[in-house]
């Protein structure tokens, strides 16, 4: 990809930041954009050579993808580096995914790929600092899953670029640990986190455990990314840090930062980079589907009409952050999608029954048992303080709202599956 190329897509993003073009202006674009991104990836990829002899030639964005088959997680499995545009001695920086939920593919990036996306990631993080401390001089710990992600690279270079002082902390690392990673925040002082829900809970934990009240340490800012986050759980994170927290971003190892958050909790999509498609979900509100991207950047693997398995929700920009972009919400993964008592649930609207049930929730699972008479309960298990709720409160409130049977108990460790 020639630098000519890599400078147009970035003044143009810019402009779009800066308002100098219109959300309106960007999606007028889209029936030219669509089409050369489906000719720069039948021309470059194996894959979608064959893939997209089905495209017809309609002008308007609907019609120009909807004579393309779909690309699934399956199809990425399959075809593994066949999918690139680019060879490896061309690209910016090799990862995969982390095969939680199946064969680990490749997810190598282009520098045009590491620039477009950055610069949405840049432009939130910005805003998020200079909200909580007015200066971006506050030391911050990159806590990744893997070196193999993404995610340290992103935030490293987002960081570096900004003067953001920053540490890489791996709790899952066998090298460092989480022990180990709470020790060097209350050394090093750290004053924000890049991290999963997942790891702001463990540490609180982890804290707690050492006689240590997390909202006592010099944490000020969490930003969470990686998992399923409702606004429940953002504000459950932020009672028990007494800290801000907020989205970092959402997106995938495949399609880089789709969604960058803001400092009023909200997630903004980043317009000139996706089409995006919601795809209905039987059973489930039709304002709720399965979220199709078209990768508009052309780099080293844009996926077309790609199936993200993540249910969202988009709605229409408003507020003081809003830069024009639509919020999306991300509701969990299609395929744990839970039937109780002949109804179905999105994962985010368990999340929010558990942590709506009471106060704070250091973590929590569900189980759903069928009993011998045939009919169906809920096992929940928490860490957690409820204030002056009783268990038997919680449960009420819980049975209410699933219309079935739940037994509560209070833990005070869970399984890390």
């Amino acid at each position: 990809m020639n630098q000519e190329c890599n400078d147009n897509w970035i003044k143009y993003i810019e402009s779009y930041q800066n308002e100098e073009i219109t959300l309106k202006d960007v999606q007028e674009k889209y029936a030219e954009r669509t089409k050369n991104i489906v000719d720069y990836a039948q021309k470059n990829s194996n894959f979608y050579r064959e893939h997209l002899k089905t495209r017809n030639g309609e002008s308007s964005k609907v019609e120009a993808l909807s004579g393309i088959r779909y690309t699934t997680k399956d199809d990425l499995r399959e075809v593994l580096s066949e999918i690139c545009c680019l060879p490896y001695d061309e690209i910016g920086t090799y990862y995969e995914t982390t095969g939680t939920t199946g064969k680990p593919t490749p997810c190598p990036r282009g520098i045009i790929d590491i620039n477009t996306s950055g610069a949405y990631v840049k432009k939130a993080l910005k805003e998020v600092y200079q909200e909580t401390f007015g200066t971006t001089h506050a030391l911050t710990a990159i806590m990744g899953p893997c070196e193999l992600y993404a995610f340290g690279d992103t935030y490293g270079e987002v960081c570096r670029s900004l003067d953001i002082p920053f540490v890489r902390l791996w709790p899952e690392s066998p090298r460092v640990g989480l022990q180990k990673a709470a020790d060097l925040v209350t050394k090093l002082e750290v004053k924000a986190m890049i991290c999963s829900p997942a790891i702001a809970l463990a540490l609180s934990r982890l804290y707690k455990s050492m006689g240590i009240d997390p909202r006592e340490t010099t944490i000020k800012q969490i930003f969470v990314l990686g998992e399923l986050c409702t606004p429940e759980m953002l504000a459950n994170i932020s009672c028990i840090w007494n800290a801000n927290c907020t989205h970092g971003l959402y997106g995938a190892q495949e399609v880089f930062a789709v969604a960058t958050g803001y400092p009023d909790g909200k997630l903004y999509f980043s317009e000139t980079n996706y089409i995006a498609e919601i795809l209905p979900v039987e059973g489930i509100d039709e304002s709720i589907g399965e979220l199709c991207l078209t990768m508009l950047v052309p780099g080293a693997k844009p996926l077309i009409r790609f199936r993200t398995g993540d249910l969202a929700s988009f709605q229409e920009a408003t507020g003081k952050y809003h830069n024009q972009s639509r919020t999306i919400q991300i509701m969990g993964r299609v395929n744990d999608i839970v039937t109780i008592n002949n109804r179905k649930f999105c994962p985010s609207e368990i999340e929010s029954a558990i942590l709506g049930a009471t106060e704070w929730i250091y973590g929590y699972k569900v189980d759903i048992r069928n009993e011998d008479s045939g009919k169906e309960t809920l096992e929940v298990s928490i860490v957690a303080d409820l204030g002056n709720s009783t268990v038997e409160e919680v449960e009420q409130r819980l049975a209410d709202f699933f219309n079935i049977s739940v037994k509560l108990s209070l833990v005070t460790k869970l399984d890390q599956r």
